[in-house]
């Protein structure tokens, strides 16, 4: 008795049954052979890129039983669908074959915010209780960065993602800016998510000013939810966006198809500011491999 493998094809009427050499049934005609090419090339034109997204566990507010869910924000999932990805939510890991599996499931990152990536992956002791780790993202995302951009596949990388990003790669950061830039600008506002409270200078003849839009000269509101950012940058990267104060806000890898993050959170700016949807529909158009 042979094996029998039937194939459903959305938009084409009927099934593809391909059956062995012993199976008494007739083959698929030519037409019917053809439809079904026909069908699987323009499903694979229109796929939307797979972006997986960076989760981690949290306990919310009257949880039941006080466990702990693993999940992103909402404005994340949203920055990519409106960018015409396909969101993919990625649980922490920490198993190096599960991590590689992982990145052969996806076609772009998009590493998250959060809390703060451990002073001793770069050499330092915390400077004071400011510092919160979570060394389960840690293990996971450090390992996912080295390898993503190993393979060159495009990431786009959000305030931690950012500080991952630098870290993973060699570089280092400031643990504390309020204690360690005492006459900085202040970087962890409080207005709404969506309001801009400082501005950034981007880089000339960067890919960041290429994505944004904008002139040497022009400065971009942004938000701003950090006491950490990047102090050294890591070899292959270079700072792309400086804050008023010198802070650096961005950085990218010129020597990759698509390796940037910035130190703002522009997942909430997004659905109304076309400037910093940008970055999510840059992101997704290098997954897909546009050129």
């Amino acid at each position: 008795m042979g094996l029998e493998l039937i194939v459903s094809v959305v938009g084409v009427e009927g099934e593809f049954v391909v059956r062995d050499a012993d199976s008494p049934n007739p083959a698929p005609s030519p037409q019917s052979e053809r439809r079904f090419a026909q069908s699987v090339s323009s499903s694979s034109a229109t796929r939307r890129p797979v972006i997986g997204i960076t989760g981690y566990a949290h306990i919310p507010e009257n949880a039941p039983l006080g466990l702990p869910i693993i999940g992103a924000r909402s404005a994340d999932v949203h920055a990519v669908q409106l960018a015409g990805g396909l969101a993919f939510l990625l649980p922490p890991i920490s198993d190096a074959d599960e991590i590689d599996q992982v990145l052969d499931l996806v076609d772009g990152l998009l590493f998250t915010g959060g809390r703060d990536v451990d002073p001793a992956e770069y050499g330092e002791s915390p400077v004071n209780d400011t510092v919160v780790v979570t060394p389960e993202r840690d293990a996971f995302e450090l390992p996912l960065m080295r390898r993503a951009v190993a393979r060159d596949l495009p990431v786009l990388a959000i305030c931690r993602g950012c500080q991952v990003m630098g870290v993973a790669l060699g570089g280092s950061l400031w643990q504390d800016l309020p204690s360690q830039k005492p006459d900085g600008l202040v970087h962890s506002q409080k207005e709404a998510r969506a309001e801009t409270t400082h501005t950034v200078r981007v880089e000339p003849n960067t890919r960041l000013q290429a994505i944004l839009g904008v002139s040497p000269t022009e400065d971009v509101p942004t938000n701003t939810f950090h006491h950490q950012a990047i102090h050294r940058v890591p070899d292959g990267f270079v700072p792309t966006a400086y804050a008023p104060d010198g802070c650096i806000e961005a950085i990218e890898a010129p020597g990759r198809r698509f390796a940037v993050g910035v130190q703002w959170h522009p997942e909430f700016l997004a659905p109304g500011q076309e400037i910093h949807r940008r970055l999510f529909e840059s992101l997704v158009s290098a997954s897909r491999g546009d050129s």
